[in-house]
């Protein structure tokens, strides 16, 4: 199963992303109920007057909004910017969908390139063993030797089963989120994170379409939208209005009326202004969020890139350390066996060595993990790993 065969699987298996699309949905509906009121209402009232004037009659009135200073403009628009903020939950939570798998392939892939280095040390003192067992047999050696080197290969072993649960419990997370049991796992394709936002306006460009900035930014106009309500709700609604009455007691008294009319709703706080007030009052909070928000992310991107080139001028130089670290081991071992070097002086050799691949590998999936992560912060993953289409990097 490759990444991205996963990814577009959890997406459709999660609750809680399909508990987010319905939300979407329900969110273009709010604004459809929003623009409702521009249309035509028609509303029905009865009276129970049974006084010599008359008796109970049933009123029926049609009206048509004809000028509202923009009230129910404003509240569509608020209803558009809160399927803005929905939407941008969605991806949010996509995009944190895909980086938890994106961790469990990559514990995978790490736990692999470690169950290959530990199998090539587990070998490597099953080796020197049978070389101290032919020197005790040959009495060039007393059994304390072979101990210690079947001491390695205990622990190897061990090792060995570890990793090899760790790596189950990541493939079993893999089928939890999938919602089912993955042939294989693919290596995690290279994403590039740091070449592509090399520089500030590549950043800025990434930012400002990041669902965090999207959503911090809807707030924003919503609160501007806000204002525009509350100034409107303190004007009168102009209406034209169509009334009909019909009597209820068996006479035939009806009337109707037709007419233009005026309506306002006016609570302490609307006519003191407190209302508009509070409504710039969110504003201001909203800007200041949205700047927090924009500067936080930058430095998140920045810092990560930074962090990317260090990881991989160490990978660099680990690669170039292994390298002499393997032709140490096999003069060392050579030496051993023509009984020039002492067991201990090649069984510590030979953890260096392998203590080096381990810690090159951990280099390599802090590297991935951290690339992922930044992705994933500004709401690129899924856009990159389209991008990479497939490709994979071997170590």
């Amino acid at each position: 199963m490759s990444y991205r065969e996963a990814l577009r699987a959890a997406t459709e298996y999660d609750a809680s992303v399909s508990a987010l699309r319905k939300k979407v949905s329900r969110a273009t509906t709010d604004i459809e109920a929003a623009k409702d009121a521009w249309l035509p209402s028609v509303s029905f009232a009865a009276e129970t007057n049974t006084t010599s004037t008359g008796g109970p009659k049933a009123l029926v009135t049609l009206s048509q909004v004809l000028f509202d200073w923009g009230l129910t403009r404003s509240k569509v628009s608020i209803a558009s910017y809160d399927r803005v903020k929905a939407v941008a939950k969605l991806k949010s939570a996509v995009e944190e969908l895909a980086y938890e798998i994106a961790l469990q392939f990559l514990t995978v892939e790490t736990m692999d390139q470690k169950l290959a280095c530990t199998e090539q040390y587990a070998t490597f003192a099953r080796r020197i063993a049978k070389y101290s067992q032919d020197r005790v047999d040959a009495g060039l050696a007393d059994s304390a030797e072979i101990a210690r080197a079947r001491l390695e290969i205990s622990r190897a072993e061990d090792q060995l089963a570890q990793i090899q649960a760790d790596r189950q419990m990541a493939l079993a997370q893999i089928e939890y989120l999938v919602g089912k049991q993955p042939d294989r796992v693919d290596p995690l394709p290279d994403l590039g994170f740091a070449r592509l936002y090399s520089n500030s306006a590549s950043i800025i460009s990434a930012v400002i379409v990041a669902p965090d900035y999207i959503s911090a930014k809807a707030d924003v106009r919503i609160a501007e939208k806000g204002i525009d309500k509350a100034k409107a709700a303190r004007l009168p609604t102009i209406s034209i209005q169509a009334q009909g009455k019909q009597a209820l007691n068996g006479e035939r008294s009806q009337s109707g009326s037709i007419g233009l009319a005026a309506s306002m709703d006016l609570d302490a706080g609307n006519f003191r202004g407190r209302a508009i007030k509070g409504a710039e009052q969110d504003l201001d909070a909203a800007k200041s969020s949205l700047l927090s928000t924009e500067r936080d992310l930058q430095n998140k991107v920045r810092a990560s890139v930074q962090q990317i080139v260090v990881l991989q001028q160490t990978g660099v130089a680990q690669d170039k350390q292994l390298a002499q670290a393997d032709q140490v081991l096999e003069a060392y071992e050579q030496q051993f066996v023509a009984g020039k070097r002492e067991l201990v002086d090649l069984l510590t050799t030979g953890r260096d060595h392998y203590d080096a691949q381990v810690s090159s590998i951990d280099t390599f999936s802090t590297l991935k993990q951290t690339e992922y992560e930044a992705a994933q912060s500004i709401g690129v993953l899924g856009s990159l790993v389209v991008a990479a289409g497939g490709q994979q990097r071997v170590k």
